[in-house]
């Protein structure tokens, strides 16, 4: 359940910062990554002996992200800041 919670608020985040920003994919990108980082961490430490289901949902936030944006610089650079974060 915490998961479904956190793929919601991900999807909310995404949209509440891209108003905010107007749109700017650099930055948009480096908030939502960072964050993204974090979230992963905190599943991850919280279930270490399961971590398929903090991926899957990881990996669900981004699909649905590629999907409405459709940029695929802005995936990578999600990407790249999720694992800096």
């Amino acid at each position: 359940m915490e998961h479904v919670i956190a793929i919601g608020l991900g999807l909310a985040l995404r949209a509440v910062i891209d108003i905010l920003t107007d749109s700017d994919y650099r930055l948009t990108s480096t908030l939502v990554g960072l964050w993204e980082g974090f979230v992963l961490s905190h599943f991850l430490h919280k279930n270490p002996r399961n971590p398929s289901d903090a991926y899957l949902a990881l990996a669900t936030r981004f699909v649905i992200d590629f999907l409405l944006v459709s940029s695929p610089v802005r995936f990578a650079l999600t990407g790249a800041w999720t694992v800096v974060g």
